[in-house]
């Protein structure tokens, strides 16, 4: 069956070409192998030009590469443009380069063209690539190499090579559009312009065949927009532009207030302080993470993406070493959003999930204990073909069972907290004093806001100590310049120190003796900020008293 020309292009300028039909019919024309194939018989050459997407060529052999030529049976046709659909396995099988040959006795062949093919997550998806060829031939093979993941299979669901029969529109599409997110959205609106001329149709209206609509709100990250028009005679010419939109909003960081508290008891030198920082962002918190690239945030589970290929189970045992496990998927909705976010930073292939079965054969679980009961299998899975006791996530989001004899980037999963750079955590003992305790807080785009917060305790004092802090007056306060000290009862004063929040002696006053008169004491040149003024007497007694200098 022959086919007319269907262009669909990946990259960022608009192109057309003339009318094409296509060269392959599979009533007439028979695919044979090239180089080393080894398919199963449902999935022979043949099904790569008989232009039937629900069939495809599989070759488990390939290293070489997977390849296939036609005689044309006498008939010369020159070849302008090829179309290449994606089969419905896994993306990791897709091959990513392709070269074209002619040849007039089926023997010498010519190259005439070469090419890569990005890769894609969406199946049975068809893209054509134009070349410049103006050369006819009796005989055509294409080959394919590489694969879009670490599989060594390679699949294709169809090929067609096309000839030149007529004009196409001329399709323009924008350049690559570059946004910042809308303040408070993890999105923005993005209008774009798509026009379209034909030479007997005149003015065209170009659909979207992926993407967004212009108008649409995008979210962060890049979509890549496809377009296509087809003119009356059927010829369709297509474009292609990405719309990146960058986030560059910070999170917000949620600090609290400064906290002071007293000792429980007198004589402790701690306190059991609790706090909350309550961080919020316009798109996705997560942490920063050595060796893994982050993925996204879901119900307070970070998850990333292990830079590095493991076997099953050392994943499972670096996951431990990393405070996490390898990742729970809990329902549909979280399994599609890790498989975007997995395919949105180029992850594609499988991904290797907590769900196992090690344990006990066909009880399937997740590492972390969670008591989820959701699965995505492919159909036939799990299979234990050959003992296999973990699962990989597909691009598609299937599931299948694998052993632990191949490596795989794994999911990781470790529960969010912001980043503590100073200080103690929620909850421990801190000592009598100022504490300073710092948290970095950081987004899906690296965006990150500092928060800092005093944790001040003060000790618990004796009646005896208590009555002799309240005998004792300290003002003005806030100063600026000068504090004034007296007392109700006329006490003899040793020493008066003057410290600040770290506990570093700024300033030292001797020799007071009785303090039956106001004592003045100079603070000019002390910095702005909150200090502590401890006062000691001759009997041992203590009395500590904040001061604020202006």
């Amino acid at each position: 069956m022959k086919k007319t020309l269907f262009f669909l292009l990946l990259f960022c300028t608009g192109m057309s070409f003339t009318h094409a039909q296509g060269i392959f019919d599979d009533s007439i024309h028979t695919a044979t192998n090239f180089g080393s194939v080894n398919s199963p018989g449902a999935e022979g050459v043949q099904n790569i030009i008989d232009q039937n997407s629900n069939t495809k060529f599989l070759d488990f052999d390939a290293f070489d590469g997977i390849g296939f030529q036609v005689d044309l049976l006498g008939v010369s046709k020159t070849a302008i443009g090829m179309e290449y659909v994606t089969a419905n396995d896994a993306e990791e099988r897709d091959p990513t380069n392709y070269e074209v040959f002619g040849s007039n006795d089926g023997t010498n062949y010519t190259s005439i063209a070469t090419g890569a093919i990005p890769c894609i997550s969406t199946r049975f998806f068809s893209r054509t690539f134009s070349f410049a060829n103006t050369n006819s031939y009796t005989y055509y093979r294409v080959n394919f190499t590489g694969t879009c993941g670490t599989s060594n299979i390679n699949q294709i669901a169809d090929v067609q090579l096309f000839e030149s029969i007529g004009d196409s529109p001329v399709i323009t599409c924008p350049s690559n559009i570059s946004m910042n997110n809308t303040t408070g959205q993890c999105d923005t609106v993005i209008n774009y312009t798509v026009t379209a001329n034909d030479t007997e149709d005149g003015a065209l209206t170009p659909t979207v065949t992926s993407g967004l609509a212009s108008g649409a709100s995008f979210p962060v990250g890049i979509t890549e927009i496809f377009m296509s028009v087809t003119d009356s005679d059927n010829n369709t010419s297509s474009c292609s532009f990405t719309v990146t939109v960058v986030d560059t909003e910070n999170p917000v960081a949620g600090c609290p207030a400064n906290i002071m508290q007293t000792a429980a008891n007198f004589g402790d030198t701690t306190a059991v302080v609790n706090y909350a920082l309550t961080p919020t962002d316009n798109c996705v918190l997560i942490n920063p993470l050595p060796n893994f690239t982050p993925l996204t945030t879901i119900n307070g589970k970070a998850y990333y993406l292990s830079d590095t290929s493991f076997f099953p189970q050392d994943a499972f045992n670096d996951a431990i070493a990393q405070n996490g496990f390898v990742g729970t998927i809990r329902n549909a909705t979280d399994n599609a959003l890790i498989t975007e976010a997995v395919n949105r930073v180029g992850g594609a292939g499988d991904l290797l999930i907590g769900y196992n079965d090690v344990a006990t054969e066909g009880n399937f679980v997740w590492q972390s204990g969670d008591t989820a009961t959701y699965n995505n299998w492919n159909p036939g899975e799990p299979n234990n073909a050959g003992n296999e006791d973990y699962t990989v996530s597909q691009s598609s989001g299937g599931w299948n069972d694998v052993t632990n004899g191949t490596a795989y980037r794994y999911l990781l999963e470790i529960d969010y907290i912001p980043t503590q750079t100073a200080g103690l955590a929620s909850g421990s003992d801190f000592p009598i004093g100022t504490t300073t305790n710092t948290f970095t807080i950081t987004d899906l785009a690296g965006n990150s806001v500092m928060c800092s917060f005093d944790v001040t305790v003060d000790a618990n004092l004796s009646v005896t100590e208590n009555a002799f802090s309240n005998s004792i007056k300290l003002f003005p306060n806030p100063t600026k310049d000068v504090i004034t000290i007296n007392s109700v009862t006329n006490i003899s004063i040793d020493r008066i120190t003057i410290l600040d929040l770290n506990g570093r002696i700024v300033k030292t006053i001797t020799n007071i003796g009785q303090l039956s008169d106001e004592k003045t004491i100079d603070i000019s040149t002390l910095s702005a900020g909150m200090y502590f003024v401890k006062i000691e007497d001759t009997e041992s007694r203590i009395a500590v008293k904040r001061l604020v200098k202006n």
